[in-house]
């Protein structure tokens, strides 16, 4: 089946539309997803796969094929869902991560805790000078590998642990000075 009469399908009867187009680029679309969120979860994968193609039914009367290839539609939904997806979850345990790795006990079901320390957090990331407020989002924010910093910033690896270890040390004073709720 075509692109075209996939797209008038999809208008038509988007059930029958829906599954030709799983069909046809779901294994493009599983891809493009897993490679944003990773492999690690395969239920967080399966959901996103699924959230595109809602998006794909809800979104079908926007495409326009004079502005590009229905392929390249498909391509751009799943990155937006998938990245969408990504920084979801990476807020969700941002707060987390950061707060086991500063070896802090807090209790995070107290929202008002939370809200206090992440703002104390971000205020203490704004003031980090370059490289080393690059280096800290990219490894806590993004989630990159040490090896992946150090390459792309073009600096030893162990340049990167020494000033994540710095950062993190600058980090937890500032919390213990500006009253961190335990």
């Amino acid at each position: 089946m075509n692109d075209d009469k996939l797209v008038k399908l999809l208008k038509k009867n988007p059930s029958k539309g829906l599954s030709c187009a799983i069909d046809i680029y779901g294994a493009l679309v599983k891809t493009i997803v897993t490679r944003i969120l990773g492999y690690e979860n395969q239920q967080d994968i399966e959901e996103c796969v699924s959230d595109v193609f809602v998006e794909l039914w809800k979104s079908i009367n926007n495409f326009n094929k004079e502005k590009g290839i229905f392929k390249n539609y498909i391509i751009s939904i799943a990155r937006h869902i998938s990245i969408n997806t990504y920084n979801r979850k990476i807020k969700k345990n941002l707060a987390t991560t950061l707060e086991e790795d500063l070896e802090f006990n807090i209790d995070l079901n107290d929202e008002v805790t939370k809200s206090i320390n992440k703002k104390i957090i971000k205020d203490t990331l704004k003031n980090l000078p370059q490289p080393d407020k690059d280096i800290f989002i990219r490894r806590y924010y993004l989630y990159e590998s040490v090896k992946d910093i150090a390459f792309s910033l073009d600096i030893n690896p162990k340049t990167v642990e020494n000033k994540l270890y710095r950062g993190k040390e600058v980090l937890k004073q500032a919390l213990i000075n500006n009253g961190i709720i335990i």
